[in-house]
């Protein structure tokens, strides 16, 4: 045994060596979970994604989402732009879902389409969008050399698997728990890349940790029932917050009442149900690195993992949910393992979802002249291998400085507890973060515009709302930089996405215009910005005009957002088809798709192989597809 184990090795180090001698260009594997929070620390009880990745690659923690929601925020992520680029703005219609990313051709052009060009294989497994139905799936994805994903309403039921391959009728999966047919997926899909000859992008998006069909818990594979037992979500800083914080916070935010009992015990239940779950992501991260050392790829892979938003549970009086705001919504795990990435370390460096396709092209070896014209984002690969550098310092380099986060529509309690306000459908924000080495701030201005301003290096909570009413100057003057900031963030396409400050320069001739040569620019940050001598120029409501609602909408409308800054943008508009009144097919008169009649994935489950789970599979019968309709 010690002979073959020796041979091993010595074959794996000949082929990884023979990779790098030959220049072959790196893989790509993207783990992307659903609705897994950083702050409220899931990743620490991943004992595998611990030594596997955050040990021997960087853990980066400020990373950030463009929305706090699924299918906006992967769409940013597969575009590379920020939302009010894409029009994809919700998980449902009008605002958006996979139909709507049909309707508007952006499925013609976005990351695979230009994976594919440069010579990569690009692969995508599990959960794409909201709304890829029994009435959509016949329309796959574009541009993936091979997709097999899951098909609503069965994505969030963890015993009830049902996959749709390349836009076939659809597989069910009974007998077995989505994360071991993802994983097993997953590794025969290494297996098969491995052997192609060309490098390859592979995605992989269980819906773990995300709540059940009916605000059900998740289901953990039999076999990690129990493993959370005892665990509580953490009580610190802003959860359950007193009457006093809640008292300033916006919107529907300031009516809830303080968690009861129930309640609370509820979120904790929900918290080892998420722990528990995970634990299955954890073994995919194993079984992933025993497949690439075994291909000898390994040295030769960035290996991404992160979430597409984070979660809350009890911070703010929420019981649970996202689609706020706040750290804990919009701050997710991002850890990267590859070449050149430094080993056991962790970052500060800020970046964003809309950050990850020129960043993946880079790794491709794709000229930046030749990349995308729309990309909002900027390559994160130099930061990758240098994530020791400082945080963004006046004046800038290419780092961000500044990170707009944005929402539409209402907001979900994701607990059946909790009594929800009257008006929570009034949770439409625009909102930036200022992430620099010595100062921080969140700043959001609401639909029912009101304002919020947090000092998030005092006050990284996010409680004591310094727009509530300021008194001081330095506040009054900080409140006019960022209303100005967040009007170019809000209006932003491009190059003003990732350096807003060409919108603000002080001289006549160049304010609200786009001023090419950064070189050249007077104001480069915020602390220039915040100079005295500036008042005039930023208290100028001509030059500035408040950000503003007309109302609450649960949609992206461009009258009801005005003003914007320069004073009309093009909102990405070019680059996509109207979606006006566009129509979400649904079905009717399906027949039922039953699930396992008992949890799955236990012990004897944990290396099952693909063939065993194709055996026991069957495509969905023509009643169980249903009648065209609004079923869905």
């Amino acid at each position: 045994m010690g002979f073959f184990k020796s041979l091993l090795v010595t074959l794996t180090c000949a082929a990884q060596c023979l990779a790098q001698s030959n220049g072959t260009r790196p893989n790509i594997i993207l783990i992307f979970t659903d609705d897994q929070d950083l702050r409220l620390g899931s990743i620490d009880h991943m004992p595998i994604l611990h030594r596997e990745l955050i040990s021997k690659g960087t853990q980066f923690m400020n990373h950030y989402a463009t929305v706090a929601q699924c299918c906006p925020s992967r769409a940013s992520l597969l575009r590379g732009q920020a939302a009010h680029n894409t029009n994809l703005t919700d998980v449902v219609s009008p605002g958006g879902n996979y139909q709507k990313f049909l309707v508007a051709r952006e499925i013609d052009d976005y990351l695979p389409h230009w994976l594919v060009k440069a010579g990569y294989n690009a692969e995508y497994l599990g959960k794409f969008m909201n709304g890829y139905t029994r009435a959509t799936y016949m329309n796959p994805p574009k541009g993936w050399t091979h997709t097999d994903l899951l098909v609503d309403p069965f994505t969030y039921t963890y015993n009830n698997v049902v996959m749709s391959q390349n836009g076939e009728t659809p597989i069910h999966y009974k007998g077995f728990h989505q994360l071991d047919v993802i994983r097993t997926k997953a590794l025969a899909r290494i297996d098969h890349l491995a052997t192609e000859g060309k490098p390859f992008y592979l995605t992989i998006a269980p819906s773990t940790p995300h709540i059940e069909e009916g605000h059900t818990l998740p289901t953990p594979q039999k076999r990690h029932q129990g493993s959370a037992k005892g665990l509580k979500v953490s009580r610190e800083g802003n959860w359950n917050a007193s009457d006093n914080f809640t008292a300033q916070k916006p919107s529907w935010l300031k009516e809830l009442k303080g968690l009861n009992s129930s309640i609370v015990d509820r979120i904790d239940a929900h918290y080892r149900a998420r722990i528990a779950t995970l634990q299955g992501v954890d073994e995919i991260i194993e079984d992933i690195i025993t497949h690439l050392t075994q291909h000898g790829i390994l040295d030769n892979t960035y290996i991404i993992y992160t979430s597409d938003n984070g979660y809350h549970l009890g911070n703010h009086r929420v019981a649970g949910g996202k689609s706020l705001p706040y750290r804990e919504d919009t701050n997710m795990p991002l850890i990267v393992r590859g070449p050149n990435v430094p080993a056991g370390v962790t970052s500060n460096i800020p970046s964003a979802h809309l950050d990850f396709p020129p960043t993946f092209l880079e790794i491709a070896g794709v000229k930046s002249a030749d990349y995308p014209s729309f990309l909002d984002g900027r390559s994160l690969l130099s930061k990758w291998h240098n994530p020791q550098s400082k945080l963004p310092t006046c004046p800038l380099d290419d780092t961000h400085e500044i990170l707009n986060v944005e929402f539409w529509g209402g907001a979900g309690i994701e607990s059946p507890l909790q009594e929800k306000p009257y008006n929570t459908g009034n949770n439409s924000y625009k909102t930036l973060r200022i992430v620099g080495e010595e100062t921080g701030y969140l700043y959001s201005k609401w639909c029912t515009n009101e304002v919020e301003l947090y000092d998030t290096v005092a006050d990284p909570y996010e409680l004591r709302n310094l727009a509530k009413d300021p008194k001081d100057d330095l506040t009054k003057r900080l409140l006019t930089r960022l209303n100005a900031l967040l009007l170019a963030t809000k209006s932003c396409a491009d190059q003003t996405c990732r350096n807003p400050w060409k919108l603000l320069q002080p001289e006549d001739g160049r304010r609200g215009t786009i001023v090419e040569d950064a070189s050249t620019l007077t104001i480069t940050c915020l602390d220039q910005a915040m100079d005295p001598k500036w008042d005039s120029f930023f208290n100028s409501t001509d030059n500035f005009p408040q950000v503003a609602f007309q109302e609450c909408k649960e949609f992206q409308d461009i009258e009801n957002e005005r003003p914007y800054l320069p004073k009309n943008p093009g909102l990405g508009q070019k680059h996509r088809q109207p979606t006006d009144n566009y129509h979400t097919p649904g079905i009717k008169n399906a027949a039922p798709v039953n699930g396992n009649e008992e949890d799955m994935g236990g012990a004897d489950q944990r290396n099952v192989t693909l063939d065993k789970i194709i055996s026991m599979s069957a495509k969905l019968t023509k009643a169980q597809l249903g009648e065209p309709g609004q079923g869905e």
